[in-house]
């Protein structure tokens, strides 16, 4: 039986400890007879324990970017990587997450979609709370994650795209559908992302069956308001990308709305 080859991708923009926890847990994946590669990619890092990283992580590849380059100019590193490599499937992860299933990589193989995406536990003003997938407002282009208390009470029906905290992609879907658009230098990119999938004609499909657990926005909050200003620029890409123009006069209030929140 033929191994697949499974790239599992993670960004650290000066979040040392964080990625170590990160790709530390993936060592509970070793059981599995694919062949797993992790790459870290250290996206403009100065921070001490991130440049450290490659001393306390041994059997990883790192690809180091002298500058930023957001979430998906990040990922975009780490998925050229892959493909040149022969990866027949890329693990997106974010390094604010990690992974407690040892059958995680099984499971979501055998979900037998081209994107799959596992539940995100995530804890909530103290509530045990699962991220399942998200909707799109086609009006005012605003994106809204789908949540719930229970796995027993979600309806995948109803979901648009899923999150870029943990996205299962198969090689083929690069192959027609290409990378994320490094345009969006955060938020939005993996709306617009999985929204090319399907258009594309491919299939997104949840693993509920699993699940990785994400502390939100680590990196994001370090931001500051700077991060409304970020996604109010990807906002209005999205729009113009995927709204219909007879919407314009809504997103454009909405998006005005956010640039004056980040002043």
């Amino acid at each position: 039986m033929k191994k697949d080859r499974i790239f599992i991708i993670t960004v650290n923009f000066n979040a040392g400890e964080s990625t170590f926890r990160c790709v530390k847990s993936l060592d509970i994946l070793n059981d599995t007879e694919d062949e797993i590669e992790v790459i870290v990619v250290n996206n403009g890092c100065v921070e001490k324990e991130s440049l450290e990283l490659p001393k306390r992580l041994k059997n990883v590849h790192f690809i180091n970017s002298p500058q930023n380059l957001g979430f998906a100019g990040g990922n975009n590193l780490g998925i050229n990587f892959a493909l040149k490599n022969k990866a027949d499937y890329v693990l997106l992860l974010n390094n604010d997450a990690y992974i407690k299933d040892k059958h995680f990589l099984e499971k979501l193989k055998k979900t037998n979609s081209d994107v799959v995406s596992p539940l995100i536990f995530f804890n909530k003003n103290g509530m045990e709370t699962y991220d399942y997938g998200g909707r799109v407002d086609y009006i005012m282009g605003r994106n809204t994650h789908l949540e719930s208390l229970s796995p027993k009470l979600i309806d995948s029906s109803r979901i648009d795209y899923f999150s870029g905290a943990c996205l299962f992609i198969k090689r083929c879907v690069f192959d027609k559908v290409k990378h994320l658009d490094d345009k969006y230098f955060l938020y939005y990119e993996d709306v617009d992302y999985c929204l090319r999938v399907k258009k594309a004609g491919f299939r997104l499909k949840l693993c509920p069956g699993t699940q990785i657990f994400h502390d939100l926005s680590h990196s994001t909050s370090k931001l500051g308001k700077k991060k409304i200003s970020i996604l109010a620029t990807s906002h209005l890409r999205f729009c113009r990308q995927h709204l219909p123009i007879i919407s314009s006069p809504l997103y454009l209030l909405f998006n005005l709305y956010l640039r004056l929140k980040a002043i």
